[in-house]
């Protein structure tokens, strides 16, 4: 009797050992999708917004529409979806979730409609797992590319409810625009576990792009607003005969275009002036008299700066550079020449021009 329970129980171990070594291996592998959904950013920013420091949410939802997500798991397989949001942006911005977008901006990205969480951030390190499964016979529908259409699931929108933040963090003036840029993805994989997909085999599922432009107000004064009077004083034309000349012994007038921009000290762009005459011979010619028998120019202006290059001024796209501190004055002379040669018909003469100032 010994020997026989001895073997009976040696017996039943080994049929239960020989169970309990059965594996379950879990399958996985990624999806992909043709999702898209757009930011425009385009809007006027007050320069209280335009501060360094300054945080501004976009609007949501995004634009775009539903898509379907395909996944290659085999026909009537019963799958969970996993779940994950990367960057598109490498460089990292001043602040944590932040990626560096441009010069002046950097932003945040946080999709708030991945089943089962919100506020989603691209540094998340675990693929996000959907509850329930996906299969033919599931209410859900089938993910799996080898399943018929008509058991396939219902196209989505994740990625839609998706909130941009933009920080800025060097002021600017004039337009700022961004282009297309795709800012970051959701992705999305399978298993027919609870155990989830590695990181790195999920599949982009949708795109998450910004584009527009934003404008803040330049504020520049010039001449305190008031219009720049140059007086080229009287001249005898018994002076003023040789063609492309000023009168002989005549002196340049000079004058400042005084300006005030603010303190741009901190502001990340060039500015500079542009002139442009009303009526022009060329580039360094402003008409100030037309002959009144043809019409044709008899009498012009010329202008040129005070400094040491002395350089003429164009009438036509006259750049002139500003200072960085935004706020100071630029030293011109001005001087009438004589376009056609000979005495010219007595008479008073006069020219305009437009200042401009170019925020670049």
């Amino acid at each position: 009797m010994p020997i026989k329970n001895s073997w009976m129980k040696n017996g039943i171990a080994a049929a239960l050992l020989a169970l309990s070594i059965a594996p379950v291996y879990a399958e996985n592998g990624s999806c992909a999708a043709a999702g898209r959904f757009n930011a425009d950013v385009s809007s006027d920013w007050t320069q209280a917004q335009n501060v360094a420091g300054t945080s501004l949410e976009l609007p949501t939802p995004l634009s775009g529409g539903a898509y379907q997500i395909d996944c290659d798991c085999g026909a009537g397989s019963k799958v969970a979806l996993f779940y994950t949001v990367t960057s598109a942006l490498s460089g990292n911005g001043q602040l944590s979730g932040f990626y560096h977008l441009n010069d002046n901006l950097d932003i945040k990205t946080e999709v708030d409609d991945i089943p089962g969480a919100t506020a989603v951030l691209p540094t998340n390190r675990d693929p996000l797992r959907e509850s329930g499964s996906y299969e033919i016979n599931n209410t859900k529908g089938s993910v799996c590319t080898d399943d018929p259409a008509e058991n396939r699931a219902a196209p989505v929108t994740i990625g839609a409810r998706t909130r941009f933040t933009l920080y800025v963090t060097k002021p600017f003036l004039g337009e700022l625009v961004i282009p297309d840029t795709p800012i970051a993805s959701v992705r999305a994989g399978w298993s027919t576990t609870t155990s989830p997909p590695l990181m790195n085999s999920l599949g982009n599922i949708a795109e998450l792009h910004i584009q527009g432009s934003i404008t803040v107000p330049q504020d520049c004064k010039i001449n305190q607003g008031d219009v720049i009077q140059v007086d080229l004083g009287y001249i005898n034309t018994s002076r003023f005969t040789t063609r492309n000349e000023m009168p002989d012994g005549y002196t340049p007038v000079n004058f400042d275009i005084v300006y005030n921009c603010g303190d741009t000290s901190s502001i990340n762009n060039d500015m500079e002036m542009r002139i442009d005459g009303d009526d022009v011979l060329d580039q360094y010619t402003l008409v100030a008299r037309r002959r009144e028998a043809d019409n044709i120019p008899n009498i012009g202006v010329r202008m040129a700066r005070i400094d040491d290059t002395h350089i003429n001024i164009p009438f036509t796209n006259g750049l002139i550079a500003i200072g960085d501190t935004g706020e100071g004055r630029i030293s011109l002379e001005a001087w009438p020449i004589n376009l056609l040669g000979g005495t010219p018909a007595p008479g008073k003469f006069s020219g305009t021009a437009t200042i401009t100032v170019l925020v670049k």
